[in-house]
């Protein structure tokens, strides 16, 4: 077989854009691997991607594949491509620049790779590169969080939210969490000091103690964002996922830091490691198929995408 199937776009727009398509099955180059896609999972960067948001970085000039989580099985290497063997089990954060995990295959550098955890299954494997090495980059390098610091995850229902929740436990962080009526028993489940709802509970009315670290998930707007500041200690740390306002005023009291996660398989290995020794865990929410992908993308448009989609693409 050297046709491969793939959700492709070939120009932006809703999530209408997306058709199913017959391609090429790509060859990979010198230090590449060539990977049989097993599960790929759904980031709100793909339906960012989608949308045109990053503009010049997604060409869609010819058909175009997103999707940058993926777990699969290594199929070929590159001439310099050594670390893996042929029918390896390896996981990646992908390149926003290249075609991604939307397809039955894709090529990917062998830096960005990692050996999937042997307990993990691929659907698992697949819902950890990106939310869990973004966490890990917000909380640990970003954040400085240390031990027993007081904490504020805001969107802590979602991907990155769970992953942050277990890294801080970690930490010994006594964590405050937020999260919707209809994820909030997620948080319950987790056992953290306090839940809050944020379409019925004011943050700032609920927060009575000063925080070490606001870690924001959620797309605030920039005065939304200034009114969480106060809640900070001072020498306190605001990190955002989702950009930090142009016009700060306490950006004398506090460090404001925005997040864009970085890949590499260097780092991917040690959530591999924390998976290993069983303080990691992922969280499946849904699954779908490969043709499922517009409905997931209308789904989170809607704001009723809730947890971790993953996509099961090759058996």
């Amino acid at each position: 077989m050297d046709k491969m199937r793939a959700m492709t776009i070939e120009k932006f727009g809703d999530p209408s854009v997306f058709k199913s398509s017959l391609l090429d099955i790509p060859v990979p180059k010198e230090d590449e691997l060539l990977v049989k896609v097993h599960a790929a999972s759904f980031n709100p960067a793909d339906a960012a991607a989608r949308s045109g948001e990053f503009g010049k970085l997604i060409d869609v000039s010819r058909p175009r594949i997103l999707g940058v989580d993926l777990a699969g099985e290594v199929v070929a290497s590159g001439d310099k491509a050594r670390k893996f063997r042929q029918g390896d089990r390896v996981y990646s954060y992908l390149s926003i620049k290249e075609n991604g995990s939307y397809a039955e295959y894709t090529v990917l550098k062998e830096k960005d790779a990692d050996l999937i955890p042997e307990r993990l299954s691929y659907a698992e494997a697949a819902s950890l590169p990106l939310s869990a090495l973004t966490a890990y980059q917000g909380l640990y390098d970003l954040g400085e969080l240390r031990e027993n610091q007081r904490i504020l995850i805001n969107g802590a229902t979602g991907g990155v939210g769970v992953m942050a929740v277990q890294l801080a436990k970690l930490k010994n962080a006594q964590i405050i969490g937020t999260g919707s009526t209809e994820t909030l028993s997620v948080l319950e489940e987790m056992d953290i000091l306090q839940s809050i709802d944020y379409r019925k509970e004011n943050l700032t009315d609920v927060i009575t103690e000063k925080l070490d670290l606001i870690y924001n998930l959620a797309p605030l707007k920039e005065d939304e964002m200034k009114k969480l500041f106060p809640l900070l200690k001072d020498g306190g740390r605001f990190v955002s996922t989702t950009g930090i306002p142009k016009d700060a005023g306490d950006k004398d009291r506090i460090t404001l830091l925005s997040e864009q996660a970085k890949r590499g398989g260097e780092r991917l290995h040690e959530i591999s490691e924390l998976v290993e020794e069983g303080k990691l865990k992922p969280r499946v929410s849904s699954t779908w198929k490969l043709e499922d992908v517009p409905e997931v993308h209308r789904l989170h448009e809607a704001g009723k995408l809730h947890g971790k989609a993953v996509f099961l693409i090759s058996s």
